[in-house]
């Protein structure tokens, strides 16, 4: 429409007469421009007008595959191309923009160091041609180091597997024959210190995390990853690829998910339960509240029995009696809890243990303190 004028007017008297403009569509445009939400609107508008949806050329950058990632990993020896740092990631020699590709032929993985030196504000310092020579041939370290950022902390919390730890200056877990620790965790000099053993050779240990320095043997690990807050590992044996460690660092815990080693030959394993079904733990629940109720009711008769005895040197013998045989009776149950009741599902006993220890918690009657957590 043109820039007419209407005159609207009410329909009798004390009416307000109201005038209104009717505007062109490049004025009212240019006039919503000058807000924020108008030039964002008029934006949109060219930009609709301007290109077909097709022939966008922006696009959303994809994730490697985890297989291009790996194959790229183990031959630069999980380290940076450059440099033989760790943790590493991985650099689009040909600019994601140009090519729009996740080729292995096109990635390098680089530490965070050399990475800031290709993106830094001053210009990239490696020509395209060096960096695919850095990636044709790698430093591929044999031993990769780094430090933990432990130094900082003054406090923890630690899970390995289901076993929880927390507080105190010096902690250790899992004690072997020759001595050694798996986990060692000290804060008496003010930060806290992480020792974790990977193995026994010989009678001599050899740590994969001592006072927070992190070193990993590459010889014979099929895949790593490592960000400096989370390392998981994973090793070949007998031609069979299996996890060695999943670590993670949280800010105010300190988790040990999996780990699968040998000491002297012999195997050991930290692995976390996984929960039972819900079904599973309501039928060991209902068993534990019959044997509360059972009990009471027991119990409510033999302290009804009638006194055979009197009291002698202070101590009433009817109480001690009652109380002696009530202990026998919950031992008894407990007992049968534990072991009889197991037949019902087919579980290894200690797993059957774990679950039935966190039941007995909330028990008022019955305790744990012949069950143990595995």
């Amino acid at each position: 429409m043109d820039g007419r004028l209407f005159l609207l007017v009410g329909s009798g008297y004390g009416d307000t007469i109201q005038i209104q403009r009717s505007m062109p569509q490049e004025a009212a445009r240019a006039d919503s421009s000058h807000s924020i939400v108008g030039r964002r609107e008029a934006l949109c508008q060219d930009e609709v007008m301007g290109m077909k949806r097709s022939t966008c050329s922006r696009k959303a950058r994809e994730r490697v595959k985890s297989d291009i990632r790996q194959r790229l990993a183990r031959y630069a020896n999980f380290a940076c191309s450059i440099c033989g740092s760790i943790p590493i990631v991985f650099h689009h020699i040909e600019e994601w923009s140009q090519k729009f590709s996740n080729d292995e032929e096109f990635l390098i993985p680089i530490c965070d160091k050399c990475h800031r030196r290709i993106h830094g504000e001053g210009g990239c310092l490696y020509s395209k041609s060096e960096l695919y020579e850095f990636k044709n041939a790698p430093k591929r370290p044999p031993i990769l180091t780094d430090e933990l950022p432990l130094e900082h902390k003054r406090c923890y919390s630690f899970f390995v597997g289901c076993n929880f730890i927390a507080n105190g200056e010096r902690a250790t877990l899992f004690r072997f024959p020759e001595g050694y620790h798996l986990v060692s965790v000290d804060t008496s000099s003010g930060t806290l210190k992480l020792s974790i053993l990977a193995g026994i050779q010989g009678n001599e240990a050899v740590y994969l995390i001592r006072d927070n320095e992190l070193v990993v043997d590459s010889e014979d690990v099929w895949d790593m990853k490592y960000s400096g807050n989370s390392l998981q590992i994973w090793r070949r044996s007998d031609h069979r690829k299996s996890i060695f460690i999943d670590l993670a660092i949280h800010p105010d815990v300190i988790i040990i998910r999996r780990m699968n080693t040998t000491f002297n030959g012999k195997t050991f394993q930290i692995r976390k339960l996984r929960s039972p079904q819900r079904r599973q733990v309501d039928k060991i629940a209902s068993q534990v509240q019959q044997y509360e109720e059972l009990y009471r009711e027991m119990s409510a008769e033999i302290d009804n029995c009638p006194k055979i005895g009197g009291v002698f040197g202070g101590i009433d013998v009817d109480t001690l009696i009652k109380q002696t045989r009530k202990d026998s009776l919950k031992t008894r149950m407990e007992r049968e809890l534990s072991y009889g009741f197991y037949r019902n599902f087919k579980w290894r006993w200690s797993y059957y243990q774990w679950v039935l220890s966190g039941i007995l918690t909330k028990s008022p009657v019955f305790t744990v303190h012949s069950l143990k957590r595995f």
